[in-house]
């Protein structure tokens, strides 16, 4: 450790006008250019170049990278803010303890973020420490109770803790404060799916549709509710929206398989 960090701080950093133009460049989502810049750049190791790299790779989804280079850096710089992104970082990947482990050392060295125990109350939840997860959304929801997405966060856990009527009462309040949020009409679609709530339900999913015609998780819970309502047209024609805009997407072949049997 005492190796890496004399050379660590051996170079010399990148100007300062280099690395505006690379900031520049990421703001205008130029990622590639922007990380061969870094990269190419024989003064690479200083602390600002390789947070800026890290964040560049994690913008660009390379998590694998991102992670190489966080795990060195939150060992130097010991902040909230590098371990919640390599936290970000292995949650993309599915690594959750890890992530749980990065949060948790987050939120040792600052416990007012409310996005930090948002985001590890969705850790908890998917290792299935539901009573853990609860206690972070609840604090998360205390640091900022106006924060749409901690709201949303929460709105989803109950959902799939199935308490329907505390899901639809505060996906009620984030709609009727943002109604841009396809998430919150989503998840209000299956909240009203699981009571059998048909029509309501479409409802929802038509309108976050037309917030992000592209979303490949609408397409897939309307086919499912087509499905229920026995249109099997229309159906299987949601289905392959979903393969068109997430081609791997989960479930999708058993779902194709049941409305094929069930509409001979």
């Amino acid at each position: 450790m005492k190796f890496f960090l004399f050379n660590l701080f051996l170079f010399f950093s990148l100007s300062s006008q280099t690395l505006d133009e690379i900031k520049k460049l990421r703001e205008q989502g130029r990622l590639e250019e922007a990380i061969e810049i870094l990269q190419s750049n024989s003064n690479l190791n200083n602390i600002e170049s390789e947070t800026l790299l890290a964040r560049l790779f994690l913008d660009k989804n390379s998590f694998e990278d991102a992670i190489r280079i966080y795990n060195k850096l939150c060992k130097v710089l010991n902040t909230h803010d590098c371990y919640n992104e390599l936290a970000i970082s292995y949650l993309s990947i599915g690594e959750y303890e890890l992530a749980i482990n990065s949060l948790e050392q987050a939120i040792s060295l600052n416990n007012k973020s409310a996005m930090v125990y948002s985001n590890l109350a969705l850790a908890y939840l998917v290792v299935k420490k539901n009573e853990k997860a609860e206690e972070a959304h609840k604090i998360a929801i205390k640091l900022s109770p106006e924060n749409p997405i901690v709201k949303i966060n929460y709105a989803v856990f109950l959902v799939k803790q199935k308490k329907i009527s505390e899901a639809k009462g505060l996906l009620s309040q984030i709609l009727k404060e943002n109604k841009s949020l396809f998430i919150a009409e989503l998840y209000m679609g299956i909240a009203h799916y699981l009571k059998e709530e048909y029509t309501q339900s479409m409802i929802h999913y038509n309108r976050g549709l037309l917030i992000h015609p592209e979303s490949a998780d609408l397409f897939y819970y309307r086919s499912l509710l087509y499905y229920k309502k026995g249109d099997y047209v229309n159906a299987m024609l949601d289905l392959k929206k979903v393969e068109k805009f997430y081609p791997d997407y989960p479930n999708v072949l058993e779902l194709k398989k049941l409305i094929s049997g069930d509409s001979r």
